[in-house]
């Protein structure tokens, strides 16, 4: 029945005979009522009208006049809106929700200025209302004054009957936005004071204490809120951060145990565990925890892959392998497991096993060409350049803008002594990535190498150290190209650098050394070269060629002794 009259009403409302012939006697309440049914079938037009025939019968609404401003808005009737916004506002000027309300309009239509003007104007009237007081704070922020912001929050909190938690919550945040962190801190502890258990705040306060290496009273803070919430992960978790960074990696382990005992099944907390214990050097121990672990939960297959990666840090490849071997027989089609799969094998030195891994996540999704990429760089470990870069060209054909491609492609056409097909993919990558470090350096130090143009060379190299700076590669460039102008002082210190940072490098001992030589310490830069072919003996060569030119150095050197 209800259903019925329901329908017989819509019909009455919406029927072309009865749409717009309104009579003298309607009553006003009635054409307000169509007016929000017509609103909400979505039917704007008609709403509109019944809002201002309601309107033009009941001029002392408030709630009818913002209705139809609403509604001439959202029907682009701007001009007519504005006018309806000037009357409503002369009509109802003693009553504080007036100018809030064409505030609000005002602040819609992104005319800011009107809004914090109409506020201004309402303050007058009703001086230190909180509700005009905190929409103007909300102003100010959007017009980046955030003096005026901070004044009005300021006299917000004088009010007594805001909220003023809220207020010095609000004032922290602008404090913070302008780095005055002295500031946020005062306000946070206001706030925490009339609200302890405000969790927005606390967290807040505690994330300031850890980037001021406050971590005694970021700790302190947490606890408190552990004391009534002891389960609360999402503090338990900061707490433990904290922890790592004041490097108290103890305390930090009983946290991260509790997080997995609330919740096994936390991946995130399994992998920071994971973590920790690889950043306490404790190989064995994370790898017997984790056992046990798998054992209390064997169907937690996120585990076993943890166990796997625990394998893989102590280089027991085959160990790793079997058990990510084990969890793909539970999901084959697991992709993560698959790449981990893939990387152990090749680390294993097992290069076809890592391929067939690789062509069975290509099949997965022959779109992606990240799978190629990786099956490219087996092929180059493998000295099989010519089929990574075949690789590498059936990549180009699924991603064509790919800037990484053309870098790799570089790189494969260099070690095949192809240079100018190389130069001009390392300027195709530089084309579609112009803030490019890898492919700067690469360009910039292939240049100085082979003395093509020392200068440019040297520019480019800089370029790639303002987006990556003491970055060793690069440091090693920069040295060399001060070390091929003749200035072996600027090239000592770059390639001392670079060398302090990766020590067991050969191309920079192989650089530091020769500028030691050149420099007439004899002995000291053989040491250097003698090390470099060690570390060339033992991991292979770095450059094309770089055994042979170290050897041939070496004989040069202690022949003219």
């Amino acid at each position: 029945m209800k259903k019925i009259l329901f329908f017989a009403l819509n019909a009455v409302i919406f029927s072309n005979s009865f749409a717009f012939s309104f009579s003298q006697k309607e009553n006003p309440y009635k054409l307000y009522g169509y007016c929000k049914v017509a609103k909400s079938y979505g039917d704007l037009e008609n709403a509109y009208k019944y809002c201002q025939k309601a309107l033009e019968k009941l001029p002392d609404t408030p709630y009818i006049y913002k209705e139809t401003i609403v509604l001439s808005l959202h029907l682009g009737k701007k001009e007519e809106a504005l006018s309806l916004l000037e009357r409503y506002k002369k009509h109802f000027k003693d009553n504080v929700d007036t100018y809030l309300f064409v505030a609000s309009v005002y602040n819609r239509i992104k005319d800011t200025d009107k809004a914090i003007a109409t506020l201004q104007e309402g303050e007058k009237l009703f001086p230190n209302n909180p509700k005009i007081l905190s929409m103007l704070v909300d102003l100010y922020i959007v017009k980046n004054d955030l003096q005026k912001a901070k004044e009005t929050l300021e006299r917000l909190i004088k009010s007594s009957e805001h909220d003023k938690a809220s207020a010095y919550f609000l004032l922290s945040r602008i404090y913070l936005f302008e780095q005055n962190k002295e500031k946020a801190i005062q306000n946070l502890q206001e706030v925490l004071k009339l609200q302890p258990e405000n969790k927005q705040a606390a967290i807040l306060l505690g994330e300031i204490y850890r980037q001021n290496k406050q971590y005694d009273e970021a700790i302190k803070l947490y606890n408190q809120i552990l004391e009534k919430n002891p389960r609360d992960l999402e503090i338990l978790n900061r707490l433990f951060q904290v922890y790592v960074d004041k490097a108290d990696y103890q305390n930090a382990e009983k946290v991260i145990n509790k997080i997995i005992d609330i919740n096994p099944r936390d991946k995130d907390a399994v992998l920071k565990k994971f973590l920790l214990y690889i950043k306490e050097g404790k190989s064995k121990e994370v790898i017997q925890d984790f056992e046990n672990l798998s054992k209390e939960n064997p169907d937690n297959l996120f585990i076993k892959f943890i166990l796997g990666m625990a394998y893989e840090n102590i280089e027991d490849y085959n160990k790793a392998i079997q058990i990510y071997n084990e969890i793909l027989q539970k999901q084959p089609d697991n992709k993560e497991i698959l790449e981990r799969l893939a990387t152990a094998y090749t680390l294993s030195n097992n290069y076809d096993k890592a391929i067939e891994t690789y062509n069975k996540m290509y099949l997965l999704d022959p779109s992606d060409y990240r799978v190629l990429m990786a099956m490219a760089e087996v092929e180059d470990k493998r000295k099989n350049t010519k089929r990574a870069l075949e690789i590498i060209d059936e990549a180009l054909k699924i991603a064509k803008d790919d800037a990484t491609l053309y870098f790799m492609k570089a790189i494969y056409l260099d070690k095949l002594n192809r240079w100018e097909e190389a130069e001009k993919n390392l300027q195709r990558a530089l084309e579609l990535r112009q803030e490019f470090p890898d492919a700067l350096n690469y360009l910039g130090y292939s240049y100085i190498v082979r003395e093509i143009n020392i200068d440019k060379g040297i520019e480019l190299v800089r370029k790639a150290l303002l987006l990556s700076p003491n970055n060793p590669a690069y440091l090693d460039s920069l040295g060399w190209g001060y070390y091929k102008k003749g200035n072996l002082e600027e090239a000592e210190k770059y390639i001392k650098m670079a060398l302090d940072s990766m020590p067991e490098d050969p191309t920079l001992n192989e650089h530091y050394g020769e500028i030691l030589i050149k420099k007439g310490k004899i002995e000291e830069g053989l040491k250097y070269l003698q090390k470099a072919l060690s570390i060339i003996e033992k991991e292979g060569e770095a450059e094309p060629n770089q055994k042979e030119r170290i050897i041939k150095l070496i004989n040069k050197v202690k022949g003219e002794k």
